[in-house]
């Protein structure tokens, strides 16, 4: 927190006073201008910034050359906002600045008063709009800055309109798109393709747009003369915190779900509905507003009944538990089916590994970690091809805990060490699962970012000399960035044993990850093949594996080479992410949904 403090906070809260400070400056030396339009245009600055970030700064430049270029930026800055100051000094010996009101003038009256409540309401309603809507599309892929860029984008394009035009005329069509986009995006599925992610990204985007620009309207309505925007503004801020209090801090210990998001629809729609009661009593155009009135009710009921019933919960969920690294669920899945009958651990949506409850199939892994398929490949030959016999203990190391399910394949002598960065997934694994506790072999939890935890080893020396070593960390199909570049992957070979294994498991339906996999094998001097998880009943999303290893005998092997798949793509091509420069939408696999 100190060093984001000094290396991100002082120089935001610097860049933040920017706006106001014009303003004020302009209303002293210009009282006609209506300084408040400026502030249309300080965020229509940001936006412009914010959009061209993922499209053509992330991929062009490394983050030392957008670090330098980001000094100079900040002392040009510096340099504009003295000449500012200047031409203020000189308009004031000039005799050209407006004169201070008078220390007579009325204090504000009581309705003055109410407005700053309205000025903080609409802010932190539309800044936890901002943040519940960037929670909900980034449980869906990588947190990435295009995920995040693209809803504050959004969010800060209303600033523009609604500042930049200083009216709001059109409250009942905005608020009658908001209702619809809201109900169709709560209704659909969670995206599995490209396309769907799109749609629903679209969708998500829209709800904000118009959210937003209900609130932020209404903040234009309700703005004060020129010699008050400082206090408007700071008020302003103050809502943008407390939003952002309420869904990082307070949300996670209050709601077991991500339920602030329909929460702060249903406010805004209330809201809004409110402030434009007013148009009942107004004559003329009866069935369109009837219409209007009609399809908010139906909104409000259906968002209500739905939240009501998440609030609830399902017969099918076990337990969930939120905190600052998201939402994690127990369920159970085909309880009517003995032999199926299991407990599953989700995240966003996607398994973590499930268990079944069958007392005869209790250790027994599901799907793409059982032994038939790339993981139970490495672990079996890892033992049979080594001096020592079938029974020589093996050091696995694994990031990403989930269910645990790796700890079925330990065996006595073995040791297991786990890195987990979410506590509660270990507490929920320990509970609900019993892969830990029933493995024979050692297990170890350690709680961090893995790759952050073997830097830290290996700066220590403690290489872990790992027979295999498993990344397991990934969110359906959103990689980790920083666990799928040549820095990671030297942390990686420097932890492996000389002829130890690297297995990462991966889902291509969205990614094509072979010019990616082939690109770091080759930096790092290590072969690497891909095993294809065969498709059976209940393991239809399964993942698939990429196996790395310096040992060329390990393909030789004669049911590992038949195990071998072919890249999906079909060709030799080659991507290599650093920490300096790496970027998601290079292999995104737009074609999977033609296919």
């Amino acid at each position: 927190m100190g060093l984001l403090t000094v290396s991100v906070g002082v120089p935001y809260a610097v860049l933040a006073t920017t706006s106001p400070m014009l303003q004020r400056w302009i209303g002293q030396i210009a009282p006609e201008t209506k300084a408040s339009r400026f502030f249309a245009l300080s965020n229509l600055g940001s936006f412009l910034g914010l959009l061209s970030y993922p499209f053509l700064v992330e991929p062009f430049l490394p983050s030392a050359s957008q670090t330098r270029l980001w000094s100079i930026a900040f002392v040009l800055y510096a340099v504009l906002s003295a000449a500012s100051a200047v031409t203020v000094l000189r308009a004031d010996r000039g005799g050209r600045v407006a004169a201070p009101p008078a220390a007579t003038e009325a204090p504000p009256d009581a309705a003055e008063r109410r407005r700053i409540w309205w000025w903080l309401a609409y802010s932190a309603l539309g800044s936890v709009l901002l943040l519940a809507t960037t929670n909900r599309v980034s449980q869906w892929s990588a947190v990435i800055p295009f995920l995040w860029v693209l809803p504050l984008c959004v969010y800060l394009l209303t600033f523009v309109l609604c500042f930049g035009h200083q009216v709001m005329r059109w409250r009942g069509p905005f608020l009658l798109a908001f209702v619809a986009l809201a109900g169709l995006g709560s209704v659909l599925a969670r995206p599995e393709l490209p396309e769907d992610l799109l749609i629903q990204l679209g969708l998500q985007c829209l709800t904000l747009f118009f959210g937003c620009m209900l609130c932020h309207g209404e903040m234009v309505r309700l703005q004060p003369a020129a010699r008050r925007l400082p206090q408007f503004y700071l008020v302003i801020a103050s809502g943008g915190a407390l939003g952002g209090v309420f869904v990082t801090l307070l949300a996670p210990q209050i709601f077991p779900d991500y339920w602030e998001h329909p929460l702060v629809i249903v406010a805004i729609a209330a809201l809004a509905l409110v402030q434009d009661a007013a148009n009942l009593r107004r004559p003329g155009q009866v069935w369109q507003k009837a219409g209007s009135l009609a399809c908010c009710g139906l909104f409000a009921v259906g968002i209500g009944a739905g939240l009501r019933a998440e609030m609830a919960g399902t017969d099918s969920t076990v337990d969930r538990a939120r905190n600052f690294y998201g939402v994690v669920k127990v369920i159970k899945e085909d309880v009517d089916d003995p032999a199926e009958y299991s407990l599953v651990m989700q995240q966003a949506g996607v398994d973590q590994g499930s268990q079944y409850q069958a007392p005869d199939r209790r250790r027994t892994p599901s799907c793409a970690y059982d032994a038939r398929h790339g993981l139970g490949l490495a672990l079996r030959f890892q033992r049979r091809r080594r001096d020592g016999g079938p029974d020589r203990p093996l050091r696995i190391g694994i990031i990403g805990l989930g269910a645990g399910m790796v700890a079925a394949h330990g065996r006595p002598g073995d040791t297991l060490r786990y890195y987990e960065l979410n506590p509660q997934v270990t507490e929920l694994a320990r509970r609900y699962f019993s892969f830990l506790a029933d493995s024979p072999a050692g297990i170890e939890v350690l709680h961090g970012d893995g790759r952050i935890l073997l830097e830290r080893e290996a700066r220590l020396g403690q290489i872990g000399q790992f027979d295999l070593l498993i990344i397991d960390a990934f969110r359906g199909a959103a990689p980790p960035m920083h666990l799928m570049t040549k820095e990671a992957f030297e942390i990686y070979r420097r932890h492996l044993a000389t002829d130890g294994i690297l297995a990462i498991n991966f889902e291509l339906d969205t990614f094509e990850l072979g010019p990616l996999h082939r690109g770091l094998a080759a930096a790092v001097g290590l072969g690497v093949r891909w095993f294809e998880t065969i498709p059976e009943a209940g393991c239809e999303d399964a993942v698939s594996w990429a196996l790395y290893t310096g040992d060329d005998d390990f393909w030789s092997v004669p049911e590992v080479k038949a195990a071998i798949s072919p890249w999906r793509d079909n060709s030799d091509s080659q991507l290599l992410w650093t920490d300096a420069s790496s970027n998601l939408l290079s292999v995104i696999n737009w074609s999977e949904g033609n296919e």
